[in-house]
Order: structure tokens, then sequence, then C-alpha cells
């Protein structure tokens, strides 16, 4: 039972530091406002998190986790052409920036060290890319490590954009127009073209 309820406790602090997170930005999570939200005592957050840094680190997994559940969800087009399926991943992506704008610059930051699931994500879309390399359907001078640098960093600048902003009525104009530009510079034309 005892096990349960310190269980318990981590889970209600995590939960309630992910929607701080979720709502405010990971700068945001204070360990006194998430042990008030928890209903327990700060030592009890050091105890399962180590500090806050290890707090956030938890929350950033638990976002990850969303994500990938996210894309593996919206992203069902295995019978879909390269270009569509490139085109839901972009989106999936911008639209996980835009649900979780708050968390999103922690999952994906810009300077410093990447997590683990930065890099495993990327090697999901370098699979994606090796695949169109091997079957030729890249734009001729296009390998697959490009196409997938190229789509990472483009990606990301949208992401951080969109997710810095919100509400912004450009954000979806935005994403397509650099997202279709993208595409027809690394994907070459279904007909030969």
């Amino acid at each position: 039972m005892l096990q349960n309820m310190a269980g318990d406790a981590r889970e209600r602090m995590l939960a309630a530091a992910f929607e701080i997170a979720k709502r405010d930005g990971v700068d945001a999570v204070s360990t006194r406002v998430v042990c008030a939200a928890a209903g327990v005592q700060a030592p009890s957050l050091y105890h399962h998190f180590g500090n806050r840094a290890g707090l956030i680190r938890a929350v950033v997994d638990v976002a990850f986790e969303e994500y990938f559940h996210h894309k593996d969800v919206v992203i069902a087009t295995d019978d879909a052409d390269s270009r569509t399926r490139i085109a839901a991943g972009w989106d999936a992506h911008v639209a996980f920036a835009l649900a979780y704008p708050g968390l999103y610059p922690a999952m994906y930051p810009t300077s410093g060290p990447l997590s683990g699931h930065v890099e495993r994500s990327g090697a999901l879309l370098r699979a994606g890319f090796d695949e169109l390399e091997q079957v030729g359907a890249l734009r001729p001078g296009i390998t697959a490590a490009l196409a997938t640098n190229a789509l990472r960093a483009a990606l990301r600048g949208v992401a951080h954009a969109v997710a810095a902003n919100p509400g912004s009525d450009d954000n979806d104009l935005t994403s397509v127009i650099v997202r279709d530009a993208l595409i027809k510079a690394l994907v070459a034309d279904p007909a030969g073209g």
C-alpha cells in the first residue's frame, strides 16, 4: 500500500508538472508550484526526481511519448506516395508544436545537448529517406543524409516559430509553403519530372 501511495505521488507530481509546462512552458515549472498542485511536500519531489532538472527531464520524456504516439496515429499512410508521407509527418510535427507550445522548446532545444528521443526521431526520418534514396525517389544530387538534415532544420525552424506564436493566423500558410517547397526540392516528381 505504501508503495502505491509513493507511485501515486510521483504520478501526481509528473502530471502536475506536465500540465504546467504544457500551458505555461517549462520555466513555469517550479518545485513549489508542482508540490502544491500534487499535494505533496518538496522532499517527495526530490526523492522521486532528484531535483527540478530531473522533473523537467521526466516531463520531456512524457511529452515525447505523446509525440511518438501522436505521430503513429496521424501517419497511418503506408500506402501513400512518398510526398504524402513526408507531408503527413511534417504536419503531425507542426500540429504537435502548436498543441504543446510550452513543451516543444524543451523537447527540441535550439542549443545544448539533445535527448535520445530527438535522435530516435531523427533516425526514423533518416530511415524513410534511406528507403527513398534506395528506390531512386530523391532528386538527383540529393542524398538521404542531406534530405534528413534539410528537413530537420526547416521543420524545427517552422515548429519553433509556430510554438512561439501559436495564435498567429499565418502559421498554417507558413508551414505549408515551407513544407511544399522543401518536398519539391528533395523528392523527385512521381512522373519522373
